[in-house]
């Protein structure tokens, strides 16, 4: 209470300093345009300047003290009627007084007291007006406001009035629109969260139960030599899967840290696919599939890091061969375009679902509701592939067509 009371005194003595400058500087000048234009002698221009010193400190005495204390808790629009009345006062009293001391009839003094109340009236129903337009606006955003805090995000006000009020308007509209898209982004990654959780469960789950079960068939002996030997090879498998999928989680987690440090030096990219055609063509084989590459033009040497960017295109070749049915045909493509190298994994296979086109970059998406492992690998290489290259400052985009095949392609910069 103390600091809101001294507040409000500090503001009352800097808006008195104002307006006593103020009062100042207008009692000169009509001092110095009664000078020019009725030439008094110089003790009536002393008295004039006395008066309206006097009787103007008196007007921004009650002006700002109003101002400041008794309109601070009143509703704008009383606050101007009474800003605008006190100012028809304080003008109907000084010109009062000045034609009293100018002797002026009882009949000329009538008549210029009822222009002055006609004046007044008239600067009242002005002040009415606008603080009507004003108060209507502020009573819209006060409501938007509460919707707003109520959680209807999709909350609008109408932009009305003056210049200053359609910019607030659409300075709201803009605040409730980034809260709604915020909020968007907030649940979708909470829904994101929740569904890796239970991917990773799924995918932890299915080969801890199999490994748990032929661990517990070899140790009590219910298993042959030759039982025993197919046991620990799915074993061995088990774990190689459990591994990797681990080591993608751990990769996985700083990309989106942004703590994955690279090991860039320069390279040439062509070799580079060239070794993922070979590695990748006795998958390609066993499937009866035509794994062909295209290098257009020259590809100047790069600066990246070769084991991840071979990882990518691993990624994109190994999952194009998954998805592609047997005799099909799949395509590593490479150009340069626009000071950029482009490189684009193209197939016959089936294409990606419209409803999955949005989320098959993200991690543990996959378009089957099946997740058996026969429909690919724990659905991270997507979603790997794109943060590796955008943290070697490129992009990576699909165009699809259900039924008739994919074609993935990535750029980086030379």
């Amino acid at each position: 209470m103390v600091n809101l009371t001294q507040s409000r005194n500090f503001k009352f003595l800097r808006s008195l300093m104002l307006a006593g400058s103020v009062t100042l500087f207008a009692a000169g000048i009509a001092v110095l345009l009664a000078f020019m234009w009725l030439k008094p002698p110089a003790r009536e221009l002393g008295d004039l300047f006395s008066y309206l010193l006097i009787s103007g400190s008196v007007s921004v005495l009650l002006g700002v003290g109003w101002l400041v204390y008794a309109g601070q808790n009143t509703r704008l629009q009383l606050q101007l009627i009474v800003t605008y009345l006190i100012g028809a006062v304080i003008a109907l009293v000084n010109i009062g007084v000045t034609a009293s001391l100018m002797f002026l009839s009882a009949h000329d003094f009538s008549l210029l007291t009822l222009l002055l109340i006609f004046s007044g009236s008239i600067s009242i129903f002005f002040a009415y007006y606008i603080s009507t337009q004003l108060t209507r606006q502020v009573q819209q955003l006060v409501r938007g406001a509460n919707q707003l805090a109520s959680g209807k995000l999709d909350t609008r006000v109408k932009g009305g009035g003056n210049r200053e009020l359609v910019e607030l308007s659409q300075a709201f509209n803009q605040m409730a629109i980034n809260l709604q898209t915020s909020f968007e982004k907030q649940r979708q990654a909470e829904q994101s969260r929740k569904e890796l959780i239970a991917a990773i469960g799924h995918d932890l789950r299915t080969p801890l139960s199999s490994l748990r079960l032929m661990t517990e068939a070899i140790q009590d002996g219910v298993t042959d030599e030759q039982q025993t030997k197919l046991f620990m090879g799915r074993i061995s498998g088990e774990v190689a899967y459990m591994s990797g999928l681990i080591e993608d989680l751990f990769e996985l987690s700083q990309l989106d840290a942004g703590a994955l440090k690279l090991r860039c030096e320069p390279g040439n990219l062509s070799d580079l696919i060239s070794d993922t055609l070979e590695s990748m063509r006795a998958q390609a084989e066993v499937k009866h599939q035509n794994l062909c590459g295209e290098i257009a033009g020259h590809i100047p040497q790069l600066s990246f890091d070769t084991r991840k960017i071979q990882r990518v295109l691993n990624n994109l070749v190994g999952n194009a061969i998954r998805y592609t049915p047997e005799g099909g045909k799949i395509t590593l493509k490479a150009w340069v375009e626009s000071g950029k190298v482009l490189v684009s994994v193209i197939d016959t296979g089936e294409g990606i679902k419209p409803d999955d086109f949005d989320r098959i970059f993200e991690p543990f998406y996959r378009g089957e509701r099946s997740r058996g492992r026969e429909h690919g690998g724990a659905g991270l290489g997507l979603a790997i592939s794109k943060g590796l290259i955008e943290a070697h400052q490129g992009t990576i985009s699909v165009e699809s067509s259900e039924g008739k095949g994919s074609k993935f392609t990535f750029q980086l910069p030379l």
